[in-house]
């Protein structure tokens, strides 16, 4: 919930979590923030629990927009493009407008769902980052009921529509990507560096809703290729955000590689691994057998490419600036693949 995927799977694992976390000015209580470790933790910490009147005395636009941000609409905004693309890469597709509107709104609801309810458990520990600080939950505009019901509703709704609306198999999908994302990644976040790991799971498992939702087989390989291809871009994708937040991700609490290895070695190899698998993989997704599907191969491996220098680049030299350009590699890389499957559908 990849990717990416991401932010996340936004994070998204997944395309599961913050996607866009290169932007370098964060905005909190109205201040601007320059660096990613700026911020006064103790702070910023105070105010996990505001007073009910923060919540009561609001305009119903600003209590709608809160909801919203518990979506994280960024996230999945690629999250929703992995599944239509999923979709359109299944030969003899079965899918009409009504299967495509109920897989993109059910696969919406869930993938909300399960960031609302991650954000419900985290909301003190966001409290604690200035990239997090200002979410509903944590800066208490939003109280954890209201977090945990509308987290509820999204999830129920989202998976009948799923069910009665696309198909079992879909659905199914759907409640194991929110189970792992919530119950198994979220809490391992605090626990082991292995989350990121295991969050890259989560965050490709929207590619399988959509490639079932069509009418493909999960015993077709060409799914899981691009399964694969959405989870091993999250790897250099996020280590790079492991990196430019690893102060704050330490502040709070949690156990990144950035922070077991603070010398950022291992995040790069990790990197350097996803991005390398990428190259063969991504040409064994587009499948090229003319000329025409030759060139748009060559240009998901250039995507591939250039993403690997950039971790390359990152392992050599672990710095905030190496770490964006590795995370701009990544945001190139997905979007390029997910193009590039779309046209080689056609051809």
């Amino acid at each position: 919930m990849s990717t990416t995927v991401e932010r996340n799977l936004s994070g998204n694992a997944c395309l599961l979590d913050e996607s866009n976390c290169d932007n370098q000015n964060i905005e909190q209580g109205g201040h601007r923030v320059s660096e990613p470790e700026r911020g006064d933790h103790a702070a910023i910490g105070a105010n996990v629990v505001s007073p009910d009147a923060i919540t009561s005395s609001r305009r119903w636009v600003d209590r709608v927009a809160d909801y919203v941000e518990l979506t994280k609409p960024r996230i999945l905004v690629m999250i929703l493009l992995t599944v239509g693309v999923a979709m359109i890469a299944v030969e003899r597709s079965a899918m009409n407008w009504l299967i495509f509107i109920n897989t993109m709104l059910g696969t919406a609801m869930v993938a909300a769902s399960a960031s609302a309810c991650n954000q419900l458990v985290e909301r003190r520990r966001d409290a604690l980052m200035t990239r997090t600080a200002n979410r509903p939950l944590a800066a208490g505009r939003l109280q954890p009921a209201e977090g945990l019901i509308w987290g509820t509703f999204l999830l129920v709704v989202g998976s009948l529509i799923l069910w009665l609306g696309v198909n079992l198999p879909t659905a199914v999908l759907g409640l194991l990507t929110w189970a792992l994302y919530v119950g198994i990644y979220t809490p391992l976040k605090t626990r082991s560096w292995l989350n990121t790991a295991v969050g890259t799971v989560p965050g490709a498992l929207p590619v399988m809703m959509g490639w079932t939702a069509a009418g493909g087989s999960l015993y077709d390989p060409r799914g899981w290729l691009l399964f694969a291809v959405v989870l091993l871009w999250q790897f250099p994708h996020f280590m790079a955000i492991a990196w430019l937040y690893r102060k704050q991700y330490e502040a709070a609490g949690y156990q990144m590689l950035t922070n077991v290895d603070p010398t950022g070695k291992r995040a790069g190899n990790h990197g350097i691994y996803g991005a390398v698998a990428l190259i063969p993989i991504s040409v064994a997704v587009l499948a090229p057998e003319s000329i025409a599907t030759w060139m748009v191969a060559l240009v998901g491996v250039a995507a591939a490419v250039v993403q690997l220098l950039s971790a390359t680049r990152f392992r050599r030299s672990p710095t905030q600036e190496s770490a964006r350009k590795l995370l701009r590699g990544s945001l190139l890389y997905l979007p390029v693949m997910l193009v590039l499957v779309s046209i080689r559908a056609i051809l």
